[in-house]
């Protein structure tokens, strides 16, 4: 029973984090982005401005607290820390849909089918981070935070916004473009703030020095 409450202790402050994160990024969601609108208004599909919001930049937080997860307890760990937070999402989901109504949700957040596409990209894009900084943390210790936060973020960004090309009357290519760029530039930025981190955050024995 010890075993099972440390391990439970272990969950609290990462589901935090990353519920945390979702939660920056809905509230960013109805801010706009239109500092890099620099094509005209006949051009105006290749302008970010239009779809891009601050929750977009939020999301790649997620890379960055699942790296720090994965320094400290390993991948075992971390991916219970994204199951039960996903799991706390959909819980909340159900109950606004229960207490306030499907359309009212689907006005407020996205469609159900929009919203399973975005769980569905980003778990994967969670679980291919963990796998890779879990495969490449050693010497030298940016490789698993640069590599975790990069690899995910693209495999989000391509399968959430790639599947746009099947069907979809919206412009996707300059999306999937502009994501890939920011979770580009997020793993370099990951990296420095994993460094200020990692006295603090220290790992298991047996995790690596990463």
């Amino acid at each position: 029973m010890r075993g099972f409450f440390d391990a439970l202790g272990r969950l609290v402050f990462p589901v935090a984090a990353l519920f945390g994160v979702l939660a920056l990024a809905y509230l960013g969601s109805t801010r706009f982005v239109t500092q890099f609108d620099v094509f005209p208004p006949e051009q105006w599909f290749l302008n970010p401005g239009y779809w891009l919001t601050y929750g977009h930049l939020a999301l790649p937080l997620t890379f960055l607290v699942l790296n720090l997860v994965n320094r400290k307890y390993g991948p075992g760990t971390t991916i219970a820390s994204a199951i039960v937070t996903w799991c706390l999402a959909a819980g909340v989901l159900v109950w606004a849909v229960m207490t306030y109504g499907l359309s009212a949700v689907e006005g407020q957040v996205a469609s159900i089918g929009v919203a399973a596409t975005f769980f569905g990209a980003l778990f994967a894009g969670q679980l291919v981070s963990i796998y890779t900084f879990d495969q490449v943390r050693g010497i030298p210790w940016w490789r698993a935070p640069f590599y975790g936060a990069l690899f995910g973020g693209l495999i989000f960004a391509g399968f959430f916004y790639g599947q746009m090309a099947y069907g979809s009357e919206e412009p996707w290519a300059n999306r999937l473009a502009v994501m890939a760029g920011i979770y580009a530039g997020a793993a370099f930025v990951n990296v420095f703030v994993y460094w200020a981190l990692r006295r603090l955050i220290r790992p298991l024995p047996g995790f690596g020095g990463a």
